[in-house]
């Protein structure tokens, strides 16, 4: 019974023991402890000290990605490119200018003309106008649906600046869990040459030790990785340290009532978007509507016919849809019209669903989060003691692991419920198009 929970002990601890520690959970043995009331300022702190540089805040995010982000002067240009695009097809079209040559054979007798002319296509009054509003409508809707990729960025932005702060305080916690385990094993071994511990169980103990060390390697290759790729996504050639503290972050959090969430959905990048949209697919009906009569042609110009007549001339066509009123592309502006409404609707739908949705979610791992017991904000006393006992005989190395299981398996369910309140709150950030932070 004392093997199994020897093993289970070391295999639960170091794979539950996840980045939620930090300097919340085991710290350096040297120095004394130091009181908190809640662990995050610990963890704050741990964090700056990994680098002499200034640290990053979360509330720097933005402003360093619009000033080196390629990816974000990505989406700006794209827009740029769309409502240029679309500025282009109401351009008026440009001027002809012709010249025509013709020989006639009138009894024998040769006889020639010649014409310079200039043509030109104008857009007929009721077309031109249908034409001029779809563009506006287009432009409108590439400029919202900018606003709304940008946003939905910058809310990534900061969900993978919490997330390498998140790693870090990982690295931090299960570097400083060596000293804890190098004490025990020190401990064990002792006792186990006093015969009070089997080398099986002291051969469970050095594979826990192990197991430890290979999951902070892993730790350090995916820390290196989550750093590198923010990194990249920001345009910044390196990242020094980071500062986060979770708890004061959360607690500048301003949640907002259903109503003025509900509120804010209306009002949302999203929702303008696709209210743009529907109305750049109504305009399209009339666009099209007005193609049966577009344009007309004008003509005018000067016109010699041998030496002796000479005059100017003037001409105009306008089109006759006789046979074909250009029904197929109206039925078919219809039908893009009404898919535009169906879709607007279910995703009207859809996001309501899912913002109420994180609303709750976010409530309730508020609550959860506040009732984090303050007195393991510094767990250090608690190792001491733990060790201590061990070390005197007073309690056995089964007891020992699983108080440090369960431990573990606290701050491991703390660590969770931060990961995924942020995750939460960056996604509700994205959906509204505000900023739930009280910076």
């Amino acid at each position: 019974m004392t093997s199994i929970l020897v093993r289970t002990g070391f295999a639960v601890l170091v794979l539950l023991l996840g980045p939620g520690l930090a300097d919340l959970a085991v710290g350096s043995l040297d120095r004394e402890a130091v009181p908190a009331e809640r662990p995050s300022p610990g963890w704050a702190l741990a964090l700056q000290a990994q680098d002499p540089s200034p640290a990053m805040d979360l509330d720097e995010v933005d402003a360093l990605a619009r000033e080196h982000s390629p990816e974000l002067a990505r989406i700006r240009v794209r827009f740029e490119g769309v409502a240029r695009a679309a500025e282009g097809v109401a351009r008026p079209a440009n001027p002809a200018l012709g010249w025509d040559l013709e020989f006639l054979d009138e009894g024998g007798q040769a006889v020639w003309e010649h014409a310079v002319f200039l043509e030109k296509s104008f857009r007929l009054p009721g077309f031109r106008r249908s034409l001029l509003g779809q563009v506006d409508s287009q432009v409108r809707g590439a400029e919202l649906e900018r606003e709304r990729q940008e946003g939905v960025w910058l809310a990534e932005a900061r969900r993978g600046f919490v997330q390498v702060a998140l790693a870090e305080a990982e690295v931090e916690s299960l570097d400083r869990m060596e000293s804890l385990v190098d004490r025990i094993r020190a401990a064990a071994r002792a006792r186990s040459a006093e015969g009070e511990l089997s080398m099986p169980q002291l051969r469970l103990l050095e594979m826990g030790e192990y197991q430890l060390r290979a999951l902070l390697s892993e730790r350090l290759v995916e820390r290196d990785r989550l750093r590198s790729e923010w990194a990249t996504r920001m345009g910044l050639s390196e990242v020094g340290a980071f500062r986060f503290d979770p708890d004061e972050t959360r607690g500048r959090t301003v949640l907002p009532e259903e109503d003025d969430l509900l509120a804010w959905l209306e009002d949302s990048p999203a929702a303008r978007s696709d209210r743009q949209a529907l109305e750049a697919a109504r305009r399209s009906i009339s666009v099209e509507e007005g193609r049966r009569w577009p344009e007309v042609d004008l003509l005018a110009g000067y016109r010699q016919v041998t030496p002796r007549f000479r005059g100017f001339v003037l001409g105009a066509s306008v089109p006759l849809p006789l046979r074909d009123g250009n029904r197929a592309a109206i039925e078919e502006a219809r039908a893009g019209e009404r898919d535009r409404a169906l879709t607007s609707t279910l995703q009207e739908a859809g996001d309501r669903a899912r913002g109420l949705q994180l609303l709750e979610a976010l409530e309730r791992l508020d609550t959860q989060l506040d009732g984090f017991p303050p007195e393991l904000g510094d767990p250090e006393p608690f190792f001491e003691a733990l060790v201590a006992l061990y070390e005197d005989g007073a309690e056995p190395l089964s007891g020992v692991l699983g108080s440090l299981t369960l431990l573990a398996e606290t701050y491991r369910t703390w660590f969770e419920q931060l990961d995924r309140y942020y995750e939460g709150l960056f996604e509700l950030e994205a959906l509204i198009g505000r900023r739930l932070l009280d910076s």
